[in-house]
Order: C-alpha cells, then sequence, then structure tokens
C-alpha cells in the first residue's frame, strides 16, 4: 500500500503535506516547553484562573493584542510585554504554543491591578 501511495502523485502530495503540518505541529510542543515561568499559575482564584505576562521580542501590534485576549483579559502594555489577567490553565498551554511569544511569567507587584 505504501509503494502506491509513493507512486500516485496526488497522494504523494497529500502524504507530504500532511508529513509538514505533523512535523510544525510537533515543532510548536517541543519550542513551548520552558517557556512559562514554573511561578506561572501558582495562585490561581476562586475560578481556577491567573495573571500572566507575556514577554515579546517585539512591541505588540494590534494583532498581537486582539490574538492574546483569546486567553484573557488585556490589562495593559509595558514597553514589550502584555499584562493578561484571567488565563486559564489551558489558556496558558496556547500561549506558550505561540511561536512569536518569547516568555510567559508571574506579574511583578507593580503589575498587579
Amino acid at each position: 500500500m505504501l509503494s502506491r501511495i509513493l507512486r500516485n502523485g496526488p497522494l504523494r502530495r497529500i502524504a507530504v503535506v500532511v508529513l509538514l503540518v505533523l512535523l510544525y505541529q510537533g515543532w510548536l510542543g517541543v519550542q513551548a516547553i520552558g517557556k512559562a515561568d514554573p511561578s506561572v499559575g501558582a495562585d490561581p482564584d476562586d475560578r481556577g484562573r491567573f495573571p500572566v505576562d507575556v514577554v515579546l521580542d517585539f512591541p505588540p501590534e494590534r494583532y498581537h493584542v486582539l490574538e492574546l485576549q483569546k486567553h484573557g483579559r488585556v490589562a495593559g502594555t509595558d514597553g514589550m510585554v502584555v499584562h493578561l489577567r484571567g488565563v486559564s490553565p489551558a489558556g496558558l498551554d496556547a500561549l506558550a504554543r505561540e511561536y512569536w511569544i518569547e516568555g510567559l511569567t508571574t506579574p511583578t507587584g507593580a503589575a498587579e491591578p
């Protein structure tokens, strides 16, 4: 069956696309490891949500802020850091998989509302 797929042009192209998607998803998972500081989420509220500072390698633009709003409430920006509130554990995992995010840290006392 594998040899039939390799001989068939359209099936070969589909197999290559599927392989590339799987490799990309694997890369996103690997690069997400260690992106979140171990202290992030250590003190959740009664709903299990917590604040997170999203560290970028560039000043955030409107697109980035809108994408971050999918995972929590934006409480402001400080240079290359976006302050999020109300982030769930699933949201933290999703943020860590974004390739354009450098790191996720616990907010400092000055950034708390």
